[in-house]
């Protein structure tokens, strides 16, 4: 819609408006001339008669409550009909919510957050959602877009003109809604028109929300799906397939690999988003108070990784769950919250506004601080360790002492019968055949145990190189070193970046003296010189090749020309030196652009912020890789104790068997 030429506000006091802030499908956000507090929303098209009248009402509703948490209309605008173009509302600040519950772009749109700071957004969040309910209102479109986060960790609603508004008996639908955050009774509605939408539905998407903010970034309801065929957000939502509740396994579902698994959250907390996402909250979910209890409850209970200063978690939890993420992963959760930024020694200021407090010696301490990782210890070896028979080695043993006394007593009978009852030689035959079938039972036994345990021996033994060597890998101190090797590259190049402006604009300077040279050279052209031996036909012919002036006289060109022999080639070469000596550099013609300045400080203002991004995280990430390394050694000795217990087991039962 093209804007009118006179729009006014309620009262009819006159607006002018300045330059456009933003554009969305609907309308465009401009600045209030005089009013550095108010913006103005203006419509594309023209407003049915309902949507005017939601606006006027709104404008009626606004309340102090209101307009802490939301961007909430406060007065409206007309034209010159009378008709309500737009209306006014608060300034917009902070930035969209995403960037602060994803890992990747928190670490450079709110270096300072920490996990306190996303729970603290999180109750900040349920309180908007509060506020809005207290007023009567739902807020109905919940999306990524409309909520924003300040520096405080406060929460501002916009787009608030698509609320359900109550005013009185009369009612004002919200008619849009993004399936990613409804509830399972909504999804699959293709209109919103004329539903009324209620505060449980409302309670579904803050839960949500508050879930990716503390699970960074992550959608309660994509996780792994065991299934056959895909399972897309919107279904799983629609099946009630929470990835990380108690009935996830039921319902063929697991979090995705890496995630942070619901028990590091307080029971509380747990307990909240078992019923916000299960079968039974279409009847009712937690609201925002029960959300903001919670979260304060959970926010007292933080304790630091003794690894990582920066890491933060619940006091309950067994381990820090953000170095075993990071380890993981290989990516950084949460940026060191005092790497402060200031300009590199010898910056302009204008240069490194943006800049301003980076601290490169603290810095540098906090990375000097971090301890190497612990190189490797020497394993135990198996044959060291006190151990014991294993129980089927025991039983052998006895078994086998119990069969040869019995085939002592066997023949000793024998031969008593054989030296006193000589006739009854049959029943000493059959004695020391009994004799002898015990003997030739008892070595088979312990021959296949034996047999076994020389097998297992060999299995263990295999297990055990395998493991010396995983842990002699994972104990490597590679991945630490390169890491500090490029901090301290990254730590030189910003201490040299003075000297690499210096040498940039050196450069041009020179590019403005190679400028000059060129054009004076220029202007001596063959054809008028005094060269003896070089006639008007060996002058066309070098005008032939393009040479022409002594700018082009260089002795690779002169070298292509037929018939043109050294003697002459030195001639004119010889000229073109004396030409160049006459030349005088102006200063005054010769200064660098002021746009080619610009550029140059420009390529060092984002080398400075790079290196400052990569010198402000090198704690942080050096911490992050000894941590991973930690846990590596810790995950194999683990595993070697066992097996090293077991492996000096069966090497006593084979020297024993």
């Amino acid at each position: 819609m093209k804007r009118a030429a006179r729009i006014v506000t309620g009262s009819g006091a006159e607006v002018s408006f300045g330059q456009e802030l933003g554009r969305g499908g609907e309308g465009s956000v401009f600045e209030v001339t005089g009013r550095s507090d108010l913006v103005a929303k203006l419509y594309h098209q023209p407003l049915p008669k309902e949507k005017q009248e939601k606006i006027e009402a709104m404008v009626r509703l606004k309340t102090e409550r209101l307009l802490r948490f939301t961007v909430w209309p406060v007065d409206v605008l007309r034209d010159a009909g009378r008709r309500i173009v737009g209306f006014l509302m608060p300034v917009l600040s902070g930035k969209e919510i995403h960037k602060l519950y994803g890992p990747k772009t928190r670490l450079t749109e709110f270096p300072q957050a920490g996990y306190p700071f996303l729970i603290h957004t999180a109750s900040n969040l349920a309180r908007a959602f509060a506020a809005v309910h207290e007023a009567g209102h739902v807020v109905g479109d919940i999306n990524h877009s409309n909520f924003y986060v300040t520096d405080q960790a406060t929460i501002l609603m916009l787009d608030c003109d698509s609320f359900q508004v109550q005013s009185g008996s009369t009612q004002f639908g919200c008619d849009v809604g993004i399936p990613m955050y409804m509830p399972p009774e909504l999804q699959g509605v293709t209109s919103f028109r004329g539903m009324v939408r209620t505060r449980n539905h409302d309670n579904f998407g803050l839960a949500v929300f508050i879930f990716m903010l503390l699970f960074m970034g992550r959608h309660p309801f994509a996780g792994k799906y065991a299934g056959p065929g895909d399972m897309p957000i919107e279904r799983a939502i629609r099946e009630f397939r929470f990835a990380y509740g108690p009935s996830a396994s039921a319902r063929q579902m697991q979090p995705p690999p890496g995630a942070l698994p619901l028990q590091v959250l307080t029971p509380a907390l747990q307990e909240l988003f078992a019923r916000a996402f299960s079968q039974d909250s279409v009847k009712r979910r937690p609201d925002a108070q029960e959300w903001i209890a919670a979260l304060q409850d959970m926010g007292g209970t933080l304790v630091p990784c003794a690894a990582n200063v920066w890491h933060q978690y619940p006091s309950h939890a067994r381990s820090c769950p953000w170095c075993a993420m990071e380890a993981a992963t290989g990516g950084m959760l949460f940026r060191p919250s005092d790497a402060v930024r200031r300009p590199a020694p010898g910056m302009k200021r204008k240069a490194a506004n943006s800049a301003a407090g980076f601290q490169l010696s603290a810095v540098w301490t906090q990375i000097q601080r971090v301890p190497a990782p612990a190189p490797a210890r020497a394993l135990p070896e198996p044959s060291t360790l006190q151990t014991q028979l294993s129980a089927p080695a025991a039983s052998c043993l006895r078994y086998r002492k119990w069969r040869i006394g019995l085939s002592m007593l066997s023949l000793a009978a024998a031969v008593g019968l054989w030296l006193f009852f000589p006739g009854l030689w049959i029943v000493t035959a059959g004695v020391l055949a009994g004799f002898n079938l015990l003997l030739l039972a008892a070595g088979r036994g312990r021959r296949r145990l034996r047999s076994e345990r020389i097998d297992e021996r060999d299995r263990l033994r295999v297990r055990w190189n395998e493991l010396s060597r995983r842990y002699i890998e994972a104990s490597r101190a590679g991945p630490f070193s390169s890491k500090l090797q490029e901090l301290e590259q990254a730590r030189r190049d910003y201490l040299g970046l003075e000297a690499f402006k210096a040498a940039e604009l050196r450069r041009l300077q020179e590019k403005q003296r190679a400028s000059q040279l060129q054009a004076y050279l220029r202007k001596y052209r063959i054809d008028e010189a005094q060269l003896d031996g070089i006639g008007p036909g060996r002058r066309a012919t070098l005008a032939l090749f393009g040479i022409e002036t002594a700018l082009q006289v260089e002795s690779g060109r002169l070298a292509k020309v037929p018939g043109f022999g050294p003697a002459n080639t030195r001639m004119l070469l010889a000229w073109r030196d004396r030409i160049e000596r006459r030349f005088v550099f102006d200063p005054v013609l010769g200064q660098v652009p002021k746009s080619e300045i610009a550029a140059v400080e420009r390529v060092v203002e984002t080398r400075m912020r790079e290196l400052e991004r990569r010198l402000s995280i090198g704690a942080a990430e050096l911490m992050r890789i000894s941590a991973g390394i930690r846990v590596r050694q810790e995950t194999v000795l683990r595993e070697a104790g066992g097996t090293a217990q077991a492996l000096a087991e069966a090497e006593l039962d084979v020297s024993v068997l």
